[in-house]
């Protein structure tokens, strides 16, 4: 296993504030969120929680297009999020070694479990943000009209996906504070 961590770049832990705000807002604006042509009976908070989350969902996809292109260009951080192959892949069993022995992995980009993890759970908000994306151009006028009926096929997949993006949500916050009750260098990542 290699000794010697990275740390992330200042520009990176600014994506993160940023990635981690919208993600949240997101996943929890959907839970009372209602499309304004479903109005009978609904509250105006929902049709508003639907508009902020048509709108942020559109800023949350401009983070991740940023984000990508951070993946894209640097090479510590594609290796750290998609670590299959070479000193990456062997953080991986080091790590899993690590666990089960009541071990946590070091923070940092170095690959291995973490970095496994985040690397999915992007790939799962992408592909929300996707979907989200493509479903913001199918509402007409701004939510006042029901969608055409190909609406339900990214809106279904959304949905799916979003029941991935809860448990790294959830997974992510918790592994976080576990790691910062046993070492407070990784809230780091929160100090662009």
């Amino acid at each position: 296993m290699s000794e010697e961590i990275q740390e992330w770049p200042r520009s990176t832990r600014w994506i993160h504030v940023g990635f981690a705000l919208v993600v949240t807002f997101m996943l929890f604006s959907e839970l009372d969120m209602k499309a304004i042509w479903k109005k009978v009976g609904e509250l105006h908070f929902r049709h508003l929680l639907f508009h902020a989350h048509m709108w942020v969902g559109m800023f949350a996809t401009i983070i991740i297009v940023a984000f990508w292109t951070q993946v894209f260009y640097n090479r510590s951080i594609r290796s750290h999020l998609f670590p299959y192959s070479g000193e990456y892949l062997e953080n991986i069993c080091a790590d899993i070694k690590g666990l089960a022995h009541g071990k946590l992995p070091p923070s940092g980009m170095r690959g291995g479990v973490p970095g496994m993890v985040h690397g999915l759970g992007l790939l799962a908000v992408t592909g929300m943000a996707l979907l989200g994306f493509v479903m913001f151009f199918l509402i007409p006028s701004g939510g006042v009209a029901a969608p055409i009926d190909f609406y339900q096929i990214p809106k279904k997949l959304h949905d799916f996906l979003s029941s991935f993006v809860w448990l790294y949500w959830w997974g992510h916050l918790g592994m976080a504070a576990l790691h910062a009750s046993k070492s407070p260098a990784i809230l780091r990542i929160f100090r662009p």
